[in-house]
């Protein structure tokens, strides 16, 4: 039953993608059929004492019949649906959005952005840091590989120092902050960090600033100058391997839009920089929010 209610609700978030594409297809069949009644007589296809009202109630069902038929097949087609291709770039990259799990092991060289806080903090409490948040696991998995919490840290703030070259740009204190990294990294800052004899390097993109009580914050401003340097990042540093990246901002975000609102805006930012994209990124949305965010007719 729980499986039979996640389909319908899959097909009610693709509603609206899955009747367009039907109106189109229907619309392609029917100019098909216009094209073949100059090549046949229509008394073939209604007979000769059928009335004309007869005959405009038979031409809507048939209409509505390829629609409703177009309709299943491509509701199907979305349902088994895993990936879609939102971005084709001249030189071969495609930007895709999938279901699946960001933090899986791919086997190849690839880089996994992972959304955090400014200060680039890595004590994962449920306090400063949740573990159902993406920042959260992706510590965890990495501590799971023999790494402490505090070499993390020291490894990142290491990496902005030396590597990025960046400085905080506010030192905060205790009634401010009351756990974690005091120095605060401006707005879209990225600390890079990979394990000797790893394949995957965690991309590490401050984004959000907590408040006193630990809460994290982002204004529209901050946020669409995270996306931008994310973009340029991925430009400078994938060296051509994929990216996976998440829906950026699901949590604590001021203004509280959904998943598939910030989906769309990150896609919108991609494709007007289209021609920075230099190698296949791919937008992972939780498998489990299949029947809440919809990947079609972006």
């Amino acid at each position: 039953m729980a499986k039979l209610q996640s389909l319908f609700r899959q097909i009610r978030q693709n509603f609206r993608y899955i009747a367009k594409w039907a109106v189109s297809g229907t619309c392609s069949l029917i100019a098909g059929i216009q094209i073949l009644v100059f090549l046949c007589d229509l008394d073939m296809v209604f007979p000769d004492d059928l009335s004309f009202s007869s005959r405009v109630l038979v031409s809507i069902a048939v209409v509505l019949g390829i629609w409703c038929v177009l309709f299943i097949v491509k509701a199907a087609v979305v349902l088994v649906a895993k990936q879609a291709d939102v971005i084709s770039v001249s030189n071969g990259s495609h930007v895709y959005v999938e279901y699946g799990d960001l933090l899986e092991d791919r086997g190849g060289e690839c880089s996994v952005i992972i959304p955090a806080n400014r200060c680039f903090d890595t004590l994962v409490d449920n306090d400063l840091i949740s573990e159902t948040t993406v920042h959260g696991q992706a510590v965890q998995k990495i501590c799971a590989a023999g790494i402490t919490a505090d070499e993390l840290c020291r490894a990142l703030q290491k990496d902005l120092r030396d590597n990025r070259r960046l400085l905080p740009e506010q030192e905060l204190t205790r009634s401010e902050k009351r756990s974690g990294n005091l120095q605060r990294y401006p707005v879209g800052s990225i600390a890079e960090f990979k394990k000797d004899g790893e394949k995957t390097t965690y991309v590490f993109l401050g984004m959000s600033a907590f408040n006193s009580a630990l809460h994290p914050e982002t204004t529209d401003e901050e946020y669409a100058l995270t996306v931008q340097r994310l973009m340029e990042h991925c430009w400078l540093r994938s060296q051509r391997f994929p990216v996976y990246m998440p829906v950026i901002g699901t949590n604590g975000r001021n203004n509280q839009k959904s998943e598939r609102e910030l989906l769309e805006y990150m896609v919108s930012v991609f494709r007007f920089h289209k021609h920075l994209i230099n190698t296949d990124i791919h937008i992972v949305v939780y498998s489990k929010h299949r029947d809440r965010v919809s990947i079609q007719g972006l």
